[in-house]
């Protein structure tokens, strides 16, 4: 009578789509939840990969003044043999 005669059981599509779209919200909160953490790191952090090369980096510092010509060639020397 409440119903307007609908048995729940007939629907079962619906069921199906609540269903589907439950699960996908819950995947999008948990998708958006871990891209928040990962994406952000604190600045002392080391556990960030490394993307600068080390002799690009070594002629920044040179080019910035941080290091001397015979620094910057004893380094370089170095970081050559190593690789």
């Amino acid at each position: 009578m409440w119903g307007h005669g609908w048995d729940y059981g007939a629907e079962w599509w619906m069921w199906g789509l609540m269903l589907v779209g439950t699960i996908g919200f819950w995947l999008l909160v948990a998708y958006v939840v871990r891209a928040v953490i990962l994406g952000r790191r604190p600045e002392g952090d080391t556990s960030a990969p490394r993307t600068v090369e080390p002799l690009r980096l070594l002629d920044e510092r040179l080019a910035r003044g941080e290091i001397d010509i015979e620094e910057y060639q004893r380094t370089r020397n170095v970081l050559r043999n190593a690789h």
